[in-house]
């Protein structure tokens, strides 16, 4: 069974002044085997990180600021830009993955801000989207990512969204699979996978801006 957290920001993340090394000391001592680098618009932090990670799966990922909303992508080191609708089309199209982070989460840049007609579109072309995000301040913002998950059959995942260190652990995504590539990218699309999770404290939303 494999532990794994698709939602990691580094240093290479404007808001995030986190080593990769650090990063992967604490995931080896949390038992984490496969972790998602997910800086802001780059896959810098991704790349570094990969090369550096020995016993612990790196998936080269970017979270990447659209005016539709924010959008992750993995499975390319190239830096995508464009549209929310353009980048979902190109990642479709070379096969890579597609994520939804924290979808309706009102104080991001999130895709519920779309309209249901855009949504619906939207869901047929994404892979997964984040059930659950670590540091989305209400529940409710989960809760209704559970039920358009629920509604529309699509994957469910977990994301730490970890700015600092100490958030690495918040939450954890199991899948039972061969620790591969495309294995992992494969059970994801399947929805083959549990997860547990809790928020990020209080203080950690603070401490995020002070880059601590």
């Amino acid at each position: 069974m494999l532990i794994a957290d698709f939602h990691i920001h580094t240093k290479y993340s404007s808001d995030s002044c986190t080593e990769p090394k650090n990063i992967l000391d604490r995931a080896r001592k949390l038992n984490f085997n496969v972790l998602g680098i997910t800086d802001h618009n780059t896959t810098e932090g991704a790349i570094k990180t990969k090369k550096i990670a020995k016993d612990i799966l790196i998936l080269v990922g970017q979270e990447i600021a659209t005016e539709q909303g924010d959008v992750i992508v993995f499975g390319t080191e190239e830096t995508l830009k464009g549209s929310l609708f353009d980048i979902i089309d190109k990642a479709r199209e070379n096969d890579l993955l597609i994520i939804l982070p924290h979808p309706f989460d009102r104080f991001r840049n999130s895709v519920g801000k779309l309209s249901k007609y855009e949504l619906k579109e939207i869901s047929r072309k994404i892979h997964a989207i984040e059930v659950f995000n670590s540091r989305c301040l209400l529940n409710k913002f989960n809760e209704e990512a559970q039920k358009f998950s629920k509604e529309n059959n699509i994957s469910g995942v977990a994301g730490s969204d970890s700015h600092i260190l100490n958030e690495i652990g918040n939450v954890r995504n199991f899948l039972d699979c061969e620790m591969e590539e495309k294995e992992i990218y494969k059970t994801i699309k399947l929805g083959k996978l549990t997860w547990s999770a809790k928020k990020t404290g209080t203080i950690n939303f603070i401490k995020k801006y002070f880059k601590r």
